[in-house]
């Protein structure tokens, strides 16, 4: 699994199907309107899936997670990055420019679940 992008703090907005003629008029922060907005998530793009996390009472937790079929990375971080969902959900994210202080997402480890199928004794 290759690590695409991975954002924290980020505003990340959420829509179903159809909702916007294309992926670059969803808009995460303000939010378009009857799009989904997520605030304070931590978003990690892999080469095959979108995972969108929250702080939750027990700790980091996954809000959103899907394959995807298209990503496009801004160069900007002030602004948005779009992807585009095999179901067809849309999702545009960008950096919040506040600290995320006090957020377990910031130490949180999305990868260490990550294993290989070689085994390392052989």
């Amino acid at each position: 699994m290759k690590i695409v992008h991975d954002v924290f703090p980020a505003f990340v907005g959420v829509a179903q199907p159809d909702l916007v003629p294309t992926l670059q008029d969803l808009h995460s922060a303000p939010i378009t309107v009857g799009a989904y907005q997520v605030t304070k998530a931590r978003i990690v793009v892999t080469d095959e899936v979108v995972m969108v996390a929250v702080d939750g009472n027990e700790g980091p937790m996954i809000i959103f997670r899907e394959r995807y079929t298209e990503h496009h990375k801004s160069n900007v971080k002030t602004e948005d990055s779009y992807i585009l969902t095999d179901t067809g959900k849309m999702l545009a994210y960008k950096k919040d420019e506040n600290c995320g202080c006090g957020s377990r997402l910031r130490s949180w480890n999305p990868y260490r679940h990550v294993y290989s199928d070689q085994d390392p004794t052989e």
